[in-house]
């Protein structure tokens, strides 16, 4: 790889991980879905031994998505902001819907966390029973 080359590649990830800690420092609801994915992370570690490969994988992608809809909402709406000075209706409407799209993404992983933990926790509890 060419060495201009090899530089605009970092660049292009320095402002990657630049923007993610802005929207971290400035976005409540990302703070809390970073929060939520770390005590995930943490009961799947616990149940590690129940956990297959699929489900660590689902997990991760379910945690992604998440994060990134949420990166994708507020980049939304900090556009609608930047190019509506006052009340817009219509960025309004544009802002709602991608509220909702975050909204519905996290709605579906609390129902996916729920298929794999539910079933996992009780086979946990079980074997602490057996052993017990």
């Amino acid at each position: 790889m060419e060495k201009q080359k090899k530089g605009a590649l970092i660049k292009k990830f320095s402002y990657a991980f630049k923007g993610f800690f802005i929207a971290l420092k400035e976005e409540k609801s990302l703070v809390i879905h970073i929060i939520v994915a770390f005590f995930v992370l943490i009961i799947a570690i616990i149940l590690r031994n129940q956990l297959s490969t699929t489900e660590w994988a689902i997990l991760a992608v379910v945690i992604a998505l998440v994060i990134s809809v949420e990166l994708i909402n507020t980049a939304i709406e900090n556009l609608c902001d930047f190019v509506s000075f006052k009340f817009n209706s219509k960025a309004k409407k544009i802002k709602d819907v991608a509220a909702a799209a975050t909204l519905i993404i996290a709605i579906a992983s609390i129902v996916t966390g729920c298929l794999i933990f539910i079933p996992n926790i009780i086979e946990f509890i079980d074997t602490l029973n057996v052993k017990g």
